[in-house]
């Protein structure tokens, strides 16, 4: 007999979803109830963190969270949560906060047996061996002297260990192996098959706290100590050691992935990927407000972001005639207090190209410069390198300081392959237009463009706040 859907979803062990109680509405934004419970969540998240620079009363956080909840409801009516870039986005981080429900314990534990099973046919037998070693390195086609020579410093360094000397410092300061140096020659606990055969019979000749004579494999001279050996341990005592380290690994998500395929293959198409975690976040948000609201704004900031990106950020930016009147508006704000170079840092194979280079960067500092020196310099090869434009004040740029601030500091030398070094602009006491201070005009500038657009919001979107709820807020 066929499963009904129900079925299938009661196999989750996943309860229907209820009504939650005692959670009034607070607000209203263009026809979507906001329960005290999501305020809550956002102002104990976002509005009132201990230690943040400028925390917030309740009353302040309103007028933010209802801003931000207009956005969304704009970025919806534009019906950019319908968009396959947004859904992807959004699915592929709901789904990694589901997945930790799905995780298949009974699967898990099966694959932990098979490890442990693995590992026990592989021992056949033996111990599980914990050497240290210190490695003269020799090339396989050595010739006779460095053959010599490595047999010599692996006995000499052999003498000193026999005399006292630390192992681990010697193998700090004379093991080739730069892997297992910095520990002190220690490598980790190992079985047969995984080293070469000349290292391996001569390690599990030694007891514990032995050390071995010099042992010539491939790689050259091994001096190796056996730091512990022990006789492979039972199942139920390495279960936790295996689990943690298949969970490093990604089990739990495997497991989960594995559950639900599961799942999706009873349901005969009835069920996909997304419906029964659709299920999972059904089953589990009505008692779990941190994974509800989690999930919920995640959903929102991303409709949030590409709404003021299309609408304003990305507007503002390309407005060159309304940054230009912006910067003139509010001149005196991005005064400078000390001069600043623009231009350009650049270097030359050829002493006579240096004058013609600084000439074209002079003329295109605003324009496209890279197309103009590759056309005219390195069309056929590299003969000149150019880095800038820079905006910079004394300090922030050796060559800058040397060229165009004269300073008593030495320039730096050129580029290997380069023979001169300069530089190509002007010194400015203040900004001559918003392109000086571009960053700062863009910033100010998108951040008014903000503002009325959210005062547009406001007008556009209807909204409510029940004062008698909000003053129950973290209070009942």
């Amino acid at each position: 007999m066929k499963k009904t859907l129900f079925a299938l979803l009661f196999a989750l062990g996943l309860p229907a979803m209820a009504q939650t109680a005692g959670d009034p509405v607070l607000m209203t934004i263009n026809g979507k109830d906001i329960t005290r419970s999501e305020f809550e969540y956002s102002y104990n998240k976002n509005g009132n963190v201990e230690g943040a620079v400028e925390q917030k009363t309740i009353e302040e956080y309103v007028p933010m969270f209802v801003n931000y909840k207009l956005k969304v409801a704009a970025a919806e009516a534009a019906k950019l949560d319908t968009l396959e870039s947004f859904k992807k986005e959004f699915l592929t981080y709901r789904d990694m906060q589901l997945t930790p429900y799905m995780v298949d314990q009974f699967f898990i534990d099966s694959i932990c047996t098979d490890v442990y099973a693995r590992t026990e046919k592989q021992l056949g037998g033996m111990d599980v061996i914990k050497p240290a070693h210190i490695l003269i390195q020799l090339k396989q086609n050595a010739g006779e002297a460095e053959k010599q020579a490595a047999k010599q410093k692996a006995d000499s360094i052999y003498n000193a260990l026999l005399g006292g000397a630390d192992f681990a410092k010697m193998a700090e300061l004379y093991s080739a192996d730069p892997g297992t140096a910095k520990r002190g020659g220690q490598l980790p606990e190992l079985g047969p098959g995984a080293l070469v055969k000349e290292f391996e019979t001569a390690a599990y000749a030694l007891k514990k706290g032995e050390m071995s004579q010099p042992v010539l494999s491939p790689y050259g001279y091994h001096i190796i100590k056996m730091t512990d050996r022990h006789a492979l341990a039972p199942l139920d005592s390495l279960r936790p050691e295996i689990i943690e380290a298949l969970k490093r690994q990604g089990i739990e998500e495997a497991s989960a992935e594995y559950r639900i395929k599961k799942l999706v293959d009873a349901s005969n198409g009835r069920l996909t990927r997304e419906t029964v975690l659709d299920s999972v976040l059904a089953a589990h948000e009505k008692d779990n407000a941190e994974l509800r609201y989690l999930v919920q704004e995640y959903h929102d900031g991303l409709l949030l972001y590409e709404a003021s990106k299309r609408d304003v950020w990305d507007v503002a930016a390309a407005d060159t005639k309304g940054l230009e009147q912006y910067y003139k508006q509010n001149k005196k704000k991005y005064a400078w207090t000390e001069p600043r170079f623009k231009g350009f840092v650049y270097q030359v194979k050829n002493v006579k190209d240096a004058k013609r280079l600084a000439k074209l960067l002079n003329k295109s500092i605003d324009g496209d410069w890279r197309k103009a020196v590759k056309e005219q310099f390195n069309k056929d090869s590299v003969t000149v390198f150019v880095t800038g434009p820079y905006i910079c004040k004394a300090g922030e740029n050796s060559y800058v300081d040397a060229y165009a601030f004269k300073t008593k500091a030495a320039a730096p030398a050129p580029m290997k392959g380069y023979v001169q070094t300069g530089v190509a602009g002007k010194v400015l006491k203040q900004p001559k237009s918003y392109l000086d201070v571009k960053a700062q005009v863009t910033s100010d500038y998108q951040e008014q463009k903000e503002k009325e657009w959210v005062e547009s919001l406001r007008q556009r979107f209807p909204f409510s706040v029940k004062q008698d709820v909000l003053k129950t807020v973290n209070k009942h």
